[in-house]
């Protein structure tokens, strides 16, 4: 019989099996969530606004809270913020009904959008307390990208044509959402598997990683999303410095140079669509870049009656008169609707996250741990970038795997630090 091997589990002080039993519910649920057409569309739901989302998030929160192997909680400097900035979208929720002076509009569900994810992370980071479980959990990420790639690839070869089109516009597994999203999501999180591969020596790992890259590049370049595309280069730039600072200023000077060679080997319809993000003629700009300038001096304008709280939460599209649209920036939306003490607290989520992966790059040995580290710094600069052109964070399919990745990072750091302590 295998008995398994026993170490000191430095949070309780206590002996504990050398692995730790998988939250099998959390596990479905990341495998899932980016499929919104199977569990929107195929899996029924059962009313009363509980869908497959409320209930495996429910069934994975119970598996947490009664699993003994992880009742120790996980204390970090990002919890704190993090529970802050949830309790102020909350009471957020409320300041909003009395601004609008009813519940408006799939409040709700909306706050619920937002608050799901944060819940994830806070389950991940006490859910998976060892190595195995990391690799588990990153294994359940990238279980649906093929599947993604597929959705994405048939829907674009029914409208894809020679020159660009706004109706080459998809969205992928995102049927809820739009093709900006999908874009982000593909912008944000291939970072991931590109540290992945860097780092990891495993020819088996590399092949799979890469294949995966291919097929997420692909839906990137094919998505026509200018912010996705600009998001995606800073974060490429970031991940250079942190890789190579030699090989990032060889980059930084030759870019520049051969631009508009570079160009030329995209197709025409996305060249054409580059081409927009340089046009300096304002009548050429299409109507949906010069409608957002309009839409953020009318967010700046009721944020000047609320600076320090906002105007209370999803609230700013019932009184923007421009065809009742959000704000297409995820900073302003937070400066109008929760006010400075909202934006100042995501700045500090922002700000904790990123020195935290830094560190985890800079003192991993694991070459799984640093690729978890160089992989978080990039996919963080590319969301934060991108959320001036979207809103990144308040759909749940797209900014899940934010928190879970940055959950898998801290855990990451605290198991270098034990093993430092180990040493």
């Amino acid at each position: 019989m295998n008995v398994p091997s026993y170490q000191i589990n430095t949070h309780t002080g206590r002996k504990s099996p050398g692995y730790y039993s998988l939250n099998i519910p959390i596990l479905i649920l990341l495998a899932l969530i980016p499929l919104q057409n199977i569990y929107l569309g195929k899996i029924p739901s059962l009313g009363m606004g509980i869908n497959f989302l409320n209930v495996m998030t429910l069934f994975s929160f119970l598996n947490w809270k009664m699993n003994r192997e992880f009742r120790s909680p996980t204390i970090t400097d990002i919890n704190k913020p993090l529970i802050f900035f949830s309790i102020i979208y909350i009471l957020s929720l409320f300041y909003g009904i009395y601004t609008l002076g009813e519940l408006g509009e799939r409040h709700i569900e909306k706050l619920k959008d937002i608050l799901i994810p944060i819940l994830i992370y806070f389950i991940i980071l006490n859910s998976v307390r060892d190595k195995r479980g990391i690799i588990i959990t990153l294994l359940a990420t990238l279980f649906p990208l093929p599947y993604m790639f597929h959705v994405f690839r048939t829907q674009l070869s029914g409208v894809l044509r020679w020159h660009y089109d706004h109706d080459f516009r998809i969205s992928g597994t995102f049927m809820e959402l739009g093709s900006n999203e999908i874009a982000a999501f593909y912008a944000g999180y291939t970072f991931i598997l590109i540290a992945l591969f860097i780092c990891i020596k495993n020819n088996y790992a590399r092949a799979i990683t890469g294949a995966l890259i291919i097929l997420n590049t692909y839906c990137l370049i094919y998505s026509y999303s200018r912010g996705s595309w600009l998001s995606f280069l800073l974060g490429l730039t970031v991940l250079l410095y942190f890789l190579n600072k030699k090989i990032f200023l060889i980059v930084l000077v030759l870019v520049p140079i051969l631009w508009g060679t570079a160009v030329t080997i995209f197709p025409v319809s996305v060249q054409e669509r580059i081409n927009t993000i340089f046009v300096e003629n304002e009548e050429e700009r299409d109507a949906s870049a010069l409608s957002r300038y309009t839409i953020w001096e009318n967010a700046m304008s009721e944020y000047r009656k609320s600076p320090l709280i906002g105007i209370g939460f999803h609230t700013f599209h019932h009184l923007n008169p421009y065809d009742g649209k959000d704000t297409h920036n995820y900073y302003i939306k937070l400066l109008t609707e929760q006010g400075i003490i909202g934006l100042a607290v995501f700045l500090l989520i922002l700000k904790r996250a990123t020195t935290l992966s830094i560190k985890l790059y800079k003192i991993a040995n694991d070459e799984l741990y640093k690729a978890i580290g160089l992989g978080v710094i990039a996919m963080i600069s590319a969301f934060s970038f991108g959320n001036i052109f979207g809103d990144r964070l308040s759909h749940y399919p797209l900014s899940t795997y934010f928190w879970v990745y940055l959950a898998l990072a801290q855990r990451a750091y605290i198991l270098c630090q034990e093993s430092n302590i180990n040493k």
